[in-house]
């Protein structure tokens, strides 16, 4: 069995130099500043360090292994950026995830969660009257648009200005102007958050 090199085999001066060169050009990017350079230098050092043992000198050269690790170091550092813009704090449960009822049943959060639940997570918590009202509501004003307002109404439910213009034989100009007309009838009516 072949002796494994020492980790700081590959940490060249190609690799020390790849690594600033990359801790520069990270900390110049959205998600980033320029007072992190050192930090990411630090973690690509580290990087670099933890996947040393996998180096095989009868596979490549010690700067080939050190740039494809620090490449993979870079690509998983913007990955966590990323993510953290996205939802920095959001901590996913299952369903499941078990929980004691007050009659000490123990059940799924699957069990647990209802429709109004959902509703309420993804913003659509309305009652089903107030649902009812608002596509009643909405339907009486299509009603009272003119004819070609509310052809182009429903040609929008499925389709892009550029397809309605089209499928009419019109301007995008004057489906655009439609839609103006549409959006202020609706406002008229009550409607301005629909």
């Amino acid at each position: 069995m072949d002796a494994q090199p020492a980790p700081d085999a590959v940490f060249t001066a190609y690799a020390q130099s790849l690594i600033r060169f990359k801790a520069r050009q990270l900390s110049r990017k959205p998600g980033f500043s320029r007072t992190d350079e050192d930090d990411v230098a630090q973690e690509l050092k580290a990087h670099l360090l933890a996947q040393a043992h996998h180096f095989d000198p009868n596979r490549g050269t010690a700067n080939t292994f050190a740039a494809q690790v620090i490449r993979t170091a870079v690509a998983m550092l913007l990955r966590d950026r990323r993510r953290q813009k996205r939802a920095a704090d959001f901590a996913a449960i299952s369903l499941e995830r078990t929980h004691a009822r007050p009659d000490e049943e123990v059940v799924s959060l699957r069990e647990v969660l209802t429709e109004w639940d959902l509703r309420r997570r993804i913003g659509t918590a309305a009652s089903e009257h107030d649902r009812a009202e608002l596509i009643a509501a909405v339907v009486e004003a299509v009603r009272s648009l003119p004819a070609s307002d509310q052809e182009i109404c429903q040609r929008l439910i499925g389709g892009t200005m550029t397809s309605v213009a089209r499928d009419l034989g019109v301007s995008r100009r004057q489906v655009r102007k439609a839609v103006e007309r549409i959006r202020r009838h609706f406002e008229a009516s009550g409607l301005e958050d629909f």
